[in-house]
């Protein structure tokens, strides 16, 4: 097999292969640059090293029903189970929110350039889901708020830059690897269902008033 060379691995590089593949395994992605405060960008040294030893952690995870997939491209490696098991649900309005991050993403894509992050506050994302998407009719409080950008932090989607996640003015990266938790393809209409569904429910509470 491909990871034979564990068997002369140093403990350092064991150690490491440990690391990543239990981050693969509860964070889904492994991206190529990381926000260090007080260093900005820097290349991220979990990607080099998965980078060096895909097909042994690629076989490895093979073993747990997992396979370990890559995007050289947008510059991150992830995991999806194939049995279609240990699936993130998330409520509606963990919905919207990602939903409206993936649809800054898309307006970004096209100056992004090399640096393939798109920078936004808290403030400007909770605009996207009521105002300009309208995916929702009104702002989640800022507990939702926070729970949900959370969530999407823990699972390396975004990376938050500065403040807290129920401040406003809380400024994070959205990363690469939103484009493959929400297809270009499902995006639209994915939204499309969130709206109608909030009309309906809008409808049904003013016929109750």
């Amino acid at each position: 097999m491909s990871f034979d060379w564990l068997s002369t691995a140093t403990q350092k590089e064991l150690d490491c292969f440990k690391s990543i593949c239990n981050q693969l395994l509860s964070r889904t992605y492994v991206v190529r640059t990381i926000y260090k405060p007080g260093e900005g960008r820097i290349n991220n040294p979990d990607y080099v090293f998965l980078s060096a030893h895909f097909e042994a952690i690629q076989e490895y995870l093979a073993l747990l029903d997992w396979d370990l997939r890559k995007d050289d491209l947008n510059g991150y490696f992830y995991v999806m189970n194939t049995d279609d098991a240990n699936r993130c649900n998330l409520n509606k309005k963990e919905t919207a929110i990602l939903l409206a991050i993936r649809m800054i993403y898309e307006e970004n894509i096209e100056r992004l350039g090399l640096e393939q992050d798109a920078v936004c506050t808290v403030r400007d994302l909770l605009d996207k889901v009521v105002t300009d998407y309208a995916i929702l009719s009104t702002k989640p409080n800022m507990d939702e708020v926070k729970r949900a950008l959370t969530l999407l932090d823990n699972h390396s989607v975004i990376q938050r830059l500065e403040g807290k996640y129920n401040q406003n003015s809380c400024k994070f990266a959205i990363l690469p690897t939103v484009l493959s938790v929400v297809s270009s393809e499902k995006l639209n209409a994915i939204v499309s269902v969130m709206r109608k569904e909030d009309e309906g429910e809008e409808t049904e509470e003013d016929s109750t008033d």
